[in-house]
């Protein structure tokens, strides 16, 4: 994931000056703006991804090929967020674009939470400490992550400004992570 967030950023090319002024740079900057706001947005969500990626496999007491794979699932996904978000950064108005953008975090999501489903009910992965129902809560929570992508996604087609915002909101209610670190210090 470190790799994903730092490819991220070559796509923010440094801006061609037509005058060599403080005025110019900050015209030249306003040009690059969509690349700078879709870097930012992508950055962080890929960050929050990766966090809660992590306090998830603080509960699982070992892995097996299936959980490894499910994992490939979710990095292929996360693998794309920085073509989309280039795409994005170009054409930050164009409905298809903001759908393919949302929609590909929405597969990401969506398969973070069937790695999670994977994890918590499918397997003896988890640590025993972790009740059913904090396994539940914070499956229903990933869930809700590729929901609020899917509206979004859908959002975009009929009104792309809403998609946006809701894209901007949506890291913000992961960015903390909930998963369970029961007897953990």
């Amino acid at each position: 994931m470190a790799i994903i967030i730092t490819l991220l950023i070559f796509e923010v090319r440094v801006p061609m000056l037509t005058t060599h002024s403080t005025p110019g740079v900050l015209h030249a900057l306003l040009g690059i703006g969509p690349k700078i706001v879709s870097f930012t947005i992508s950055f962080f969500t890929v960050a929050i991804f990766w966090v809660n990626h992590h306090h998830m496999f603080a509960i699982v007491a070992y892995t097996n090929w299936k959980l490894l794979w499910y994992n490939n699932v979710l990095l292929f996904w996360l693998a794309i967020v920085p073509f989309t978000t280039a795409f994005i950064g170009d054409y930050p108005r164009l409905p298809a674009v903001v759908s393919l953008y949302a929609l590909v975090l929405c597969l990401a999501a969506l398969s973070f939470s069937v790695m999670f489903h994977y994890v918590f009910f499918r397997s003896d992965l988890c640590l025993e400490s972790v009740t059913m129902a904090e396994r539940r809560r914070e499956w229903k929570r990933g869930c809700w992550a590729f929901s609020l992508y899917a509206v979004a996604a859908l959002s975009a087609l009929i009104y792309v400004y809403a998609a946006l915002v809701i894209l901007i909101v949506i890291p913000f209610l992961f960015v903390i992570p909930k998963v369970v670190q029961k007897g953990r210090t």
